[in-house]
């Protein structure tokens, strides 16, 4: 079976795969060449819309999706390598990593429910575990020269060990990885409209065009009415409670202003030398202190675990309307969104074996789909303040190199009113999650 020796590998993987490339193609893109902004588009595009493409199937291995998740993952990391010496192979390898940090984490989290039903042990090595996050945060800070190999490199050895540690090509079952019905259906339509608006969104951030970006904003807000219009009766069909796909809706949109709007606002009012004490840093922390502590939270608070981290969000949230406050107010958001999470992935997880594959992915797209509305919410509002203030567009995308000494009055006028009109849309969207969770509980 796939977890018979070791799981440190796929552990890693599945945890940073999602944030640290991300990393890595977000510096590439400010060397202001074409080539390096298409592939940060890309590499976040794939990352963000390819759950959606696994939910227009219609029937789902697990350990398939993830034999094939390591292998697209591994090739993406080999042909970054090249690219250090080849620069066209920078758009491949960005893609192909995209599509392994969207399914592997789905796929890894089957395969671990799965394993558990069959009570077999699950061996993760955390002095191994904690080598390998140091190797890939010491490639992040390599020489722009040394820094691509370093870090890709590093990728390819890890899944050259997860594929042989974890067994993952070993047993497979003799049937498709995938099966479809039918070409295009509507989940397909969903994955390709979200695909084509969000990339257009990010590459017109890149390429400064406002064309693109006025088109990706205005192709949201009708998809996004259409979404709203059809939700009653497309509400009729869902398979999980209303609280869970709030609940985890409300993730998706806290992972994205934490890490989105937090590194946008912390780069425009102190500069991009900030980003590491003051998100970077806060936002580790917060996912190791859930990590170690979230157990013995769970266990102390049980019937009160929910409402808890609703309102620890809801404190953290607040307490980023203060400059000052802002490392702790990110720990403090990370911490307990990462205990949602962990929440989430048990109710999810009990699911009947045959549903599990399902699951989550449901667990996945219902994120996905909030991160993705909050940050077409996001640009909306930054586009409206930035039409009311009598700025050009352009102040928008030259935000991320800009520095609180040099355009003081102008990233107050803009920044300001974006920040409380952000802290109060997710409270209100706080406030509902805690609402429809507690009458969930008195329907009990």
């Amino acid at each position: 079976m796939i977890y018979k020796k070791s799981h440190t590998a796929l552990l890693i993987i599945s945890n940073t795969i999602t944030i640290i490339p991300y990393l890595y193609f977000l510096s590439l893109s400010k060397e202001q060449s074409l080539s390096a902004a298409l592939a940060f588009a890309l590499f976040y595009t794939f990352r963000m819309t390819g759950v959606f493409f696994l939910q227009t199937l219609t029937a789902l291995f697990a350990p398939s999706l993830l034999a094939a998740s390591v292998l697209i993952g591994g090739a993406g990391a080999l042909v970054g390598i090249l690219s250090t010496w080849w620069s066209a192979a920078l758009l491949p390898a960005a893609s192909l990593l995209g599509i392994s940090a969207s399914w592997l984490p789905p796929a890894d989290l089957m395969v671990r429910q799965k394993v558990k039903l069959t009570e077999q042990p699950l061996k993760n090595d955390w002095k191994e575990a904690l080598f390998f996050l140091f190797v890939l945060l010491f490639a992040l800070r390599l020489p722009d020269d040394l820094q691509g190999i370093g870090l890709f490199g590093s990728y390819f050895a890890l899944f050259v060990l997860a594929a042989k540690s974890s067994q993952t090509f070993n047993n497979l079952p003799k049937r498709p990885l995938m099966q479809r019905n039918q070409l295009f259906n509507k989940q397909f339509l969903l994955y390709f409209f979200f695909f084509l608006l969000l990339f257009g969104l990010r590459a017109a951030r890149l390429i400064k065009s406002n064309a693109l970006f006025e088109w990706a904003i205005t192709g949201f807000l009708f998809l996004f009415a259409l979404l709203l219009i059809t939700l009653t009766k497309r509400s009729r069909s869902w398979k999980q409670p209303l609280h869970l796909n709030v609940l985890t809706f409300i993730r998706g949109v806290i992972g994205n202003f934490l890490f989105l709007f937090g590194s946008v606002y912390v780069t425009g009012r102190l500069g991009a030398q900030a980003l590491s004490t003051h998100v970077y840093l806060p936002y580790a922390l917060g996912l190791f202190g859930a990590m170690f502590l979230g157990g013995k939270l769970a266990h102390r608070l049980e019937k009160q675990l929910v409402p808890t981290y609703l309102l620890g969000l809801m404190a953290g949230v607040l307490l980023f309307s203060s400059d000052t406050l802002i490392p702790i107010s990110l720990f403090v958001i990370s911490f307990f969104n990462a205990g949602l999470n962990q929440w989430l992935t048990k109710q999810y997880s009990t699911a009947k074996p045959d549903a599990i594959e399902q699951q989550s992915l449901a667990k996945y797209a219902t994120q996905s789909k909030g991160s993705l509305v909050h940050q077409f919410l996001l640009m909306t509002l930054l586009f409206v303040i930035l039409r009311f203030e009598h700025q050009p567009l352009a102040f928008l995308f030259q935000l991320s190199g800009t520095t609180a000494t040099n355009q003081t009055s102008r990233i107050q006028s803009f920044l300001v009113p974006a920040k409380w009109g952000s802290i109060a849309g997710v409270l209100c969207l706080l406030v509902g999650g805690l609402v429809v969770f507690r009458r969930n509980r008195k329907e009990k």
